[in-house]
């Protein structure tokens, strides 16, 4: 096993090739850049802090590609962007928090074993943005799970889950409470599940000719609730047993 501890303030690249490995990373100031490559059984832990005057950018790029990966980040401050793409043999896992304004996650999954894959991501702020592909490439064998909240204000959140062939038992729950609030969703497959609430005004989840919000396959779910006024919900399904649900209004 190779361990990697840093506490940084300042720019810094990681990368590790063994069976088990370990990075821990730190960071604590104004403007932080950190990269973690990572290649066997993973485990990356990273940490960028702004601290108390809250200024600066963060930024985090990491690439994990083996058995079993683990990733958690944590941003404090403004104009944070965090990437991730795991792709692997075994379960992943993806953990990120951001604290601030202006922040942006991007994160990719792929499974080619049909192991489960799971991205948890929580963002307090404005003007935050979210997107995850995940994919399960072994037929049958499925389980992706997709967690996003959001707080405040011009949120957007995405997710892209399965394809016509593999994609199957996926979950993805969306939860934005503020306003101008966004949430695009696109599952393909069998027996997906999909929760998305908004809370607050002119909220948006299209579909039907725009801004993807569809459900392709058999015996999928959706469940959508928005509250308050100015609300749209247009989303298309199509296949076999399908079961849609649209809540507006208190």
């Amino acid at each position: 096993m190779k361990k990697v501890f840093l506490s940084l303030a300042a720019a810094c690249a990681i990368t590790t090739a063994f069976a088990q490995n370990q990075a821990t990373l730190n960071q604590s100031g104004n403007s932080q850049q950190a990269t973690i490559k990572q290649a066997g059984q993973n485990q990356a832990l990273v940490t960028q802090n702004n601290g108390s005057a809250g200024t600066g950018s963060n930024s985090l790029t990491s690439s994990q590609a083996g058995f079993g990966n683990y990733l958690q980040s944590t941003q404090s401050g403004t104009t944070n962007s965090a990437s991730f793409t795991q792709k692997l043999q075994g379960s992943s896992y993806a953990y990120s928090t951001q604290t601030g304004t202006s922040n942006k996650i991007t994160s990719e999954q792929a499974s080619y074993s049909g192991s489960a894959a799971t991205a948890n991501f929580t963002q307090s702020g404005t003007s935050n943005e979210a997107t995850l592909s995940q994919a399960d490439n072994v037929s049958g064998q499925g389980g992706t799970y997709a967690t996003f909240t959001q707080t405040g204000d011009k949120n957007v959140a995405s997710i892209k889950q399965g394809d016509a062939i593999t994609g199957d038992g996926n979950t993805a729950t969306i939860t934005q409470k503020g306003n101008l609030n966004t949430a695009k969703l696109e599952q393909t497959g069998v027996l997906h599940t999909a929760d998305l609430s908004q809370v607050g005004n002119n909220n948006v989840i299209k579909g039907l000719g725009g801004d993807i919000a569809t459900q392709n396959g058999v015996s999928n779910s959706l469940v959508i609730s928005q509250n308050s006024n100015f609300n749209t919900a247009s989303v298309g399904q199509s296949g076999t047993g399908n079961m849609g649900t649209i809540q507006q209004g208190n």
